[in-house]
C-alpha cells in the first residue's frame, strides 16, 4: 500500500502544479462571476441559469482534466520511459496500475470539490444561494467521470494519446445513447440485429443514469436508493475496466 500511496501522491502533486487545472478553476471563477452579475437580465431565470451553468462547468472541468491532463500524463510517462523506471523498483504491475487509477480519481475528486466550492462561494457572495443537493450533484458527476477515468486508463494501456481520447470519448458518448439501442432492439425486425443491439446495450456504460442536472435544478433531489444503485454500478463497471486494463498491461512488453 505504501508504494501505491507514493504513486497516487506523486500523480496528484504533478496535477495540482499543472497550469491546466489552475486555468480551469480560474476560468470558472470568471465565468460564474459574469453569469451572476448578468443574471438579472435573464428575465426571471436568474437562479436557474446560474445553477445550470454552474453544474455544467463542474461537469466539464472534471471531463477536461481527465482527458487532457490525465491521459497526457500517462502517455508522457510511457514515452519518457518512466513506466520502466518505476517497474524496476519493488512494485508490481498491478500496484502500478492501481496507483495510476487512484491518482486519476484523486485528481478528479479534487477538481470537482474545488469547482463545487468555487460555485458555492460565488453563489453565497452574490446572494443567489446554493442549490439544494449540490453536493449530491457533484457526487453523481464524480461517479460518471470515474467511468471515464477507467476508460482513459484502459485505452492508455493499449494505444497512444490521441486514440485514447478519441476512443474514451466515443465509448462515453455511446453510453449516453445506450437506452436508444434498447428501444431499437425491441423494434428491430431481424433477431440477429436485435441481439447485437441488446449486447451493445449491455456492454456500454449506462451513462444516462448520471444525468440529473435538469432534475436537480428543478428541485428534484436524487433519493438515497438512487445514489446507492448508481454508486454500486459505477464500482462494478470501473472494476471491470481496471481488470481488463490489468490483464493487458500484465502482458505488455515495457521498453
Amino acid at each position: 500500500m505504501r508504494q501505491i500511496g507514493i504513486l497516487v501522491l506523486g500523480n496528484f502533486k504533478e496535477s495540482v502544479r499543472d497550469k491546466l487545472l489552475l486555468t480551469m478553476l480560474g476560468g470558472g471563477i470568471i465565468l460564474l462571476g459574469m453569469i451572476a452579475v448578468m443574471s438579472p437580465l435573464n428575465l426571471g431565470a436568474r437562479d436557474k441559469t446560474f445553477h445550470d451553468i454552474g453544474l455544467a462547468w463542474i461537469h466539464i472541468s472534471g471531463m477536461l482534466i481527465l482527458l487532457l491532463l490525465g491521459a497526457w500524463t500517462i502517455h508522457r510517462e510511457r514515452e519518457k520511459g518512466i513506466w520502466l523506471t518505476v517497474l524496476t523498483r519493488p512494485i508490481s504491475r498491478s500496484q502500478f496500475m492501481l496507483g495510476r487509477l487512484m491518482g486519476l480519481l484523486t485528481t478528479l475528486a479534487f477538481t470537482i470539490v474545488a469547482s463545487t466550492l468555487i460555485y458555492s462561494i460565488i453563489a453565497m457572495i452574490t446572494g443567489i444561494g446554493i442549490l439544494p443537493g449540490i453536493w449530491r450533484g457533484a457526487l453523481f458527476i464524480f461517479l460518471e467521470m470515474s467511468l471515464l477515468a477507467g476508460l482513459v486508463l484502459f485505452f492508455s494501456s493499449i494505444t497512444g494519446f490521441a486514440m485514447t481520447i478519441f476512443m474514451a470519448m466515443a465509448i462515453f458518448f455511446a453510453g449516453h445513447m445506450s437506452s436508444d439501442l434498447l428501444r431499437a432492439a425491441v423494434l428491430a425486425e431481424s433477431s440477429v440485429l436485435s441481439g447485437v443491439m441488446m449486447f451493445l446495450n449491455w456492454l456500454l456504460p449506462h451513462m444516462e443514469m448520471y444525468r440529473i442536472r435538469g432534475a436537480l435544478v428543478g428541485g428534484d433531489l436524487p433519493t438515497v436508493s438512487q445514489i446507492l444503485h448508481t454508486a454500486c454500478y459505477s464500482l462494478f463497471y470501473l472494476s471491470a475496466l481496471f481488470a481488463l486494463s490489468m490483464a493487458i498491461f500484465s502482458r505488455k512488453d515495457i521498453r
